[in-house]
């Protein structure tokens, strides 16, 4: 198995976010056996990617705990149930553009474990790293050009009285969430993934009943691994990243959740994205009760709150970030747009709440778009916030809104959620829904941006 790290600083330098069956075939459960000895190792530079050949003297599968260090910068495979062959060469320097050298060591003895150091060359997020099947009696670790994730062994944590289940190292994947019924289910369709063998796993934690695994119809030559949580009863669920990790929470708030501290990994270095909190000033936007005079709080003040958040995580990700306001004033509508054309920017995300005459009626979140070179970006945005916002999915649909259709470039309009209705405005005032709010936003620009090297598919 394997997957791609960041790398992780503080407090969290040591913790253990992989735990892996590198063979197929082996389960959950590991069989226990006496250790065995690293007969051979060679590390050599290829294109694209750093090979580290690690043959044992048994056909057993090898076990690794993964994890990145900072300070400096390297990724460290521990190796359970295994020993360095005494004449194992420990260190390995190289001539590549990110690993300097692989050092590996007898890190413990009762228990063993034999230790892989690779030392990276620069700060930042460690490269992809992935799993070569080798002869029966080899593991092959490749940092660089990896092939397909093989799914980890799903971890099952109680947080503030909601169940997560923890997926380690497929937090980057391109996904697809989705449920079902008859009974309750959450699905993910992870593409670029593999499970390597079928799992069902059984929970006695409620409310989930069992988690299963299984393979889809590739994509576009590309696999995608399904994962179902089968629940006992409907709950709400909200799906989101945790660094490297994929986070699957149930509960009856799981968007109010706290989030971990975001890590930016320079992915959008180069690209000008323009931030649009509605309203402002004496336009107000929808209040959520209509009334003379309209009660609070105010659309105005709370996408002005998802915006500020929304550009700290671009300028993370290396963006070239500009908002049509940054507090409470009022920006003609044509001028919002004419910012945007202005700087040629690669994307205009304009933010608002939803509104409706009957309160507590209508609720969920949709995405609007104008120009057909958008269409791709608001499906994008749309699908990150509702897998991880657990909102109602009001869908993504063409309007002619002004700011939207005067922009040149790709841009959309997000309806967050309906501040007149009771639930959604408690989301609304919730910040962390409202820190989720941006980082599905920015997970959908993301994926956009990236198959888009210019961002702009021309003007109309």
């Amino acid at each position: 198995m394997s997957g791609p790290l960041a790398a992780r600083g503080g407090a969290r330098l040591r913790r253990a976010i992989l735990l892996l069956s590198l063979v197929a075939g082996v389960g959950l459960a590991a069989p226990v056996w006496a250790a065995r000895a690293i007969a051979r190792v060679e590390v050599r530079a290829e294109p694209g990617r750093v090979l580290i050949v690690l043959a044992a003297d048994s056909e057993e599968p090898l076990q690794y705990t993964a994890f990145s260090l900072a300070d400096p910068p390297r990724l460290v495979f521990d190796l359970a149930d295994a020993r360095l062959a005494p004449d194992v060469a420990t260190a390995y320097p190289l001539d590549s553009p990110s690993v300097k050298q692989v050092r590996l060591g007898q890190f413990s003895l009762q228990p063993d474990i034999t230790r892989v150091v690779v030392d990276l060359c620069g700060p930042g997020s460690a490269p992809p790293w992935g799993v070569v099947p080798g002869t029966q009696s080899e593991t092959l670790i490749a940092i660089g050009k990896a092939g397909p994730i093989a799914l980890p062994s799903p971890a099952v944590e109680k947080v503030e009285g909601a169940v997560l289940v923890r997926l380690p190292g497929v937090g980057g994947l391109a996904r697809k969430v989705g449920t079902l019924e008859a009974p309750p289910r959450v699905y993910l369709d992870l593409v670029g993934a593999v499970a390597a063998q079928g799992l069902e796993q059984d929970c006695e934690e409620a409310p989930l009943r069992q988690i299963r695994f299984g393979q889809q119809t590739p994509e576009e030559g590309r696999p995608v691994a399904r994962v179902v949580v089968e629940l006992r009863k409907e709950q709400a669920h909200s799906v989101y990243s945790d660094g490297n990790d994929l986070v699957i929470a149930v509960g009856p708030q799981p968007w109010a959740l706290p989030l971990p501290e975001y890590r930016g990994a320079g992915r959008l270095k180069g690209k000008t994205v323009v931030v649009d909190p509605g309203h402002g000033g004496n336009d107000i936007g929808a209040p959520a009760l209509f009334g003379r005079p309209p009660e609070g709080p105010y659309e105005k003040d709370i996408v002005l709150d998802i915006a500020q958040r929304l550009a700290r995580l671009l300028v993370a990700e290396g963006a070239s970030v500009k908002m049509t306001r940054e507090d409470d004033t009022y920006i003609a509508l044509q001028e919002r747009a004419a910012i945007a054309n202005r700087l040629k920017a690669d994307a205009l995300v304009s933010l608002h709440c939803n509104s409706c005459d009957a309160p507590d009626t209508l609720r969920g979140t949709s995405v609007y778009y104008d120009h057909p070179h958008s269409q791709d970006l608001a499906r994008l945005v749309q699908e990150e916030m509702i897998a991880s916002l657990g909102t109602v999915d009001k869908g993504v649909r063409n309007a002619n809104f002004a700011v939207i259709r005067r922009t040149q470039g790709p841009g959309i309009l997000v309806e967050t959620a309906f501040i007149n209705h009771r639930g959604d405005r408690a989301r609304l005032t919730n910040p962390n829904f409202r820190e989720r709010a941006a980082r599905a936003i920015l997970r959908g620009l993301t994926q956009f941006l990236s198959n888009k090297p210019d961002g702009r598919n021309g003007e109309e």
